[in-house]
């Protein structure tokens, strides 16, 4: 019996209804596909757009040559990092490895049936049957293979087509398939394949709610996981990798750029991850399994801790002429602070509750991968209240290469409360530079750079002037 594919239009629409049965016959070798269930699924992220895949299924292998398809894999998969492993059986040799990739769609069907009989109904019902010449706007249908009469149908007016058989070349999904050589007895075997895919990736979020009197936040750390690689991991065993790591460049990827609108998935539970150092990075592993979805964005939760110490900080440079003072919360990430665990890089978002108890944004910032006890600082914003002047007063050569240059920084505090300021002031740029003279205490932070802290009671102002001498 004949096998009928219909492929239908609605306007410019085309669309195509096969048998999956149909099309896994039509390939000329054995070809022996997955059985359900998957026996396992693990997925390692890393932060830009890139996962490893490991993906255990039991197969059925024939002795002798013959040909083994793996469907279900990433359509953003780099065929280059492919490895297929069949633990504890030798003998089996892989003479070729094909990433079939050309799914099929309207436009590659009718690509494919150039030169071939089709069948097409139009809007009026009425049908013609004939050699495809052309497919574009306008399909060219001809009597005969190389001519004969020849009619041009509107694909605006199609309705449906009909071709004998889905053509060779065209996939239901995107499949590695390898050519195997084997020694043994035919045989269900555990077969691994791994790979590395674009279309996945992660990042953390991170949410902190400070105290009336901004001194405590309760600190939450959310994972969004992001998959646009075109399948779905069901039940995957999922870890990330936080750190910069290095790939080598190249002049393409063929990564696909077109991603669908995501849906949003939260999942919320008591388990979460555990953190361990690997290499020089970190690895975060999900005790429990999880689904991700194609076209999905899922949030699980990485951390929640309450009262974590912080301090406010007014932070002035004033380098560019600015006026503005900058309002910074820090915190120690130590497990004395009931915190300790390494901080992936990501957004963190800062609320308050107002009179009313309604929570509102004060501000959000990008912190970086932020090893244990070391301090987190975010910057929340510019003070209204409060505001500074740096002008350079004086300027003397007292000898060669020898020059001194005499500074005023004004700050003034509006606020009805008195506040510190810390002024960070940039003094490298000579060969020596040393401060010979100044009106307020300071310290040296960091290479060329000094600090001054400042109190300023409520509604007024604090001037310091200090001189630097620079020596080529």
């Amino acid at each position: 019996m004949k096998r009928i594919y219909r492929y239908s239009t609605i306007g410019c629409l085309i669309y195509l209804i096969f048998s999956v049965t149909t099309v896994w016959g039509a390939i000329e070798k054995p070809v022996y596909t997955q059985d359900k269930p998957i026996t396992g699924i693990e997925l390692t992220i890393y932060n830009e757009q890139l996962a490893l895949v490991k993906d255990q299924r039991y197969l059925e292998l024939l002795s002798g040559v013959s040909t083994l398809s793996f469907s279900e894999v990433s359509a953003l998969l780099d065929p280059s990092s492919v490895m297929i492993r069949i633990p504890g059986l030798a003998g089996v040799r892989v003479l070729e490895q094909n990433f079939e990739h050309d799914i099929v769609n309207g436009s590659k069907l009718l690509q494919k049936y150039l030169g071939q009989k089709i069948q097409i109904t139009d809007l009026q019902g009425e049908m013609v049957e004939g050699y495809l010449l052309g497919a574009g706007e306008n399909l060219i249908i001809a009597s005969e293979p190389n001519g004969g009469e020849v009619r041009i149908v509107q694909s605006a007016q199609v309705k449906s087509i009909i071709f004998s058989k889905l053509p060779g070349g065209l996939m239901v999904r995107p499949t590695l398939v390898w050519e195997l050589q084997n020694t043994n007895p035919t045989a269900k075997r555990l077969v691994e394949v791994s790979y590395l895919t674009g279309g996945l990736s992660w990042k953390a979020d991170y949410i902190a709610t400070i105290s009336e009197n901004d001194d405590r936040i309760d600190f939450m750390g959310w994972v969004t996981l992001t998959n646009h690689s075109g399948i779905d991991y069901s039940g995957a065993r999922l870890k990330l990798v936080a750190g910069d790591v290095h790939r080598a460049p190249e002049e393409e990827r063929a990564y696909a750029t077109k991603f669908l609108k995501a849906e949003m998935a939260q999942d919320v539970a008591n388990s979460g991850f555990q953190e361990q150092s690997f290499f020089e990075y970190h690895l975060y592993t999900l005790t429990r399994p999880t689904t991700l979805k194609n076209n999905q964005l899922k949030q699980v939760e990485l951390l929640t801790v309450a009262a974590v110490p912080v301090q406010k900080r007014y932070v002035y440079e004033g380098m560019a002429d600015s006026k503005k003072v900058k309002v910074m919360l820090e915190f120690e990430n130590s497990s004395a602070n009931h915190l300790g665990m390494p901080l992936p890089k990501g957004v963190i978002r800062v609320q308050k509750a107002d009179h009313e108890g309604s929570l509102q944004l004060i501000g959000e910032d990008r912190i970086d991968h932020t090893p244990k006890d070391e301090k987190v600082r975010i910057y929340l914003g510019n003070a209204f209240d409060i505001v500074g002047e740096r002008i350079r007063v004086q300027v003397k050569e007292p000898a060669k290469n020898v020059r001194e240059e005499t500074y005023k920084i004004t700050l003034r505090n509006h606020k009805q409360e008195s506040v510190s300021i810390t002024a960070i002031e940039n003094i490298s740029g000579w060969h020596e530079s040393k401060i010979i003279s100044s009106n307020q205490p300071y310290r040296k932070s960091e290479a060329g750079k000094v600090e001054f802290n400042v109190t300023i009671p409520a509604g007024g102002e604090q001037v310091i002037e200090y001189t630097v001498r620079y020596k080529l």
